[in-house]
């Protein structure tokens, strides 16, 4: 069975140390985060930031347990949702990088089902090796990972970040709605310029509608698990 899940608002932190059930339902948790948040990777260190000016601008630090680099999350510049998949369910792939270029042809199909600000058939699927750039380790929206979604200019749509344990796989998912990294690069110690990192995320137009796009995430979803 697949639950949807939309929990108020609430930190970043919350929302990633959220307990997952057992049980072989497929979850989808959209998560609004109360404050900005700059969330790191699980190999990364907090003495990459300036905790005291992420304070001052009231951003808050959050670790996650999945892998990659360091992302921006806010009810304006991200749509969030994490799925989790049962290990039980048809749809596993034991391959991790098969099992997110799984999760990337939903995100596709959604946005080709949705013209909701973005042009679907400009998308394109990452397949194959992560590939790096010079501030990818750093910066998540800077590398290509399987699954991940690239406009046609090459800037990141939707980046996906896996957790797994034998029972599921949580797949924690951002579609960029404003690329915007004055926000953040100055929070990072000895990290990049703007302009460095400029062309990195998509920003969606004025006529994006979240709404739509969580419905046809749904619906790429069940048709997803129903094929599987």
């Amino acid at each position: 069975m697949l639950l949807i899940e939309r929990p108020g608002a609430a930190s970043a932190a919350e929302f990633h140390h959220r307990e997952v059930p057992t049980g072989d339902d497929v979850l989808v948790w959209w998560f609004d985060p109360s404050t900005p948040a700059l969330v790191l990777g699980s190999t990364q260190s907090e003495e990459l930031l300036d905790r005291d000016l992420c304070r001052a601008r009231g951003v808050d630090v959050v670790k996650r347990h999945s892998g990659g680099g360091l992302v921006l999350v806010s009810a304006r510049h991200t749509l969030w949702v994490d799925v989790i998949l049962p290990s039980s369910h048809p749809a596993w792939r034991v391959d991790v990088g098969r099992a997110s270029e799984w999760m990337g042809e939903v995100w596709l199909d959604t946005l080709t089902r949705s013209s909701s600000g973005i042009d679907g058939d400009s998308f394109t699927l990452h397949r194959g090796a992560y590939e790096s750039t010079t501030w990818s380790k750093l910066v998540c929206f800077a590398g290509r990972g399987p699954g991940e979604i690239f406009d046609d200019r090459g800037r990141k749509v939707v980046g996906i970040s896996q957790r797994r344990t034998r029972s599921w796989a949580r797949f924690q998912c951002a579609l960029s709605l404003l690329w915007e990294p004055s926000m953040f690069v100055d929070l990072v110690v000895d990290g990049p310029r703007p302009s460095d990192v400029a062309e990195a995320g998509h920003t969606v137009d004025a006529s994006f509608d979240s709404e739509r796009v969580r419905e046809s995430f749904t619906a790429s979803l069940e048709a997803a698990l129903r094929s599987a």
